[in-house]
């Protein structure tokens, strides 16, 4: 019983990890399954939770709460980024991911 208890406590910490990374201004790359660039879900951060498309024509903002990305306005108004990680990657929709390039 001890032992069960001790794995599900390093599990646990261990599925916290390391503090998400904030985002950084720059240019992100979204893929989906089999690493394929996603057309139109890339984007341009710009700081001070500002985003355009890559074109830099459909402007709208961005927030980070722990580990999820919300858009709101733009190209991507209603998207929940999730799963935060250390290089400022996430998960978006059912099978996309983005992160800077």
């Amino acid at each position: 019983m001890r032992m069960v208890a001790m794995a599900l406590l390093w599990s646990a910490s261990a599925a916290s990890g390391a503090a998400p990374a904030p985002l950084k201004p720059g240019e992100y790359a979204c893929y989906g399954s089999g690493g394929r660039i996603m057309i139109g879900l890339g984007f341009k951060l710009l700081g001070g939770g500002r985003y355009t498309d890559l074109d830099g024509k459909n402007p709208g903002t961005v927030a980070v709460s722990g580990g999820n990305v919300r858009f709101k306005g733009g190209h991507l108004d209603g998207q929940v980024g999730r799963e935060l990680n250390a290089k400022g990657g996430f998960r978006i929709g059912a099978q996309a991911s983005c992160e800077p390039f």
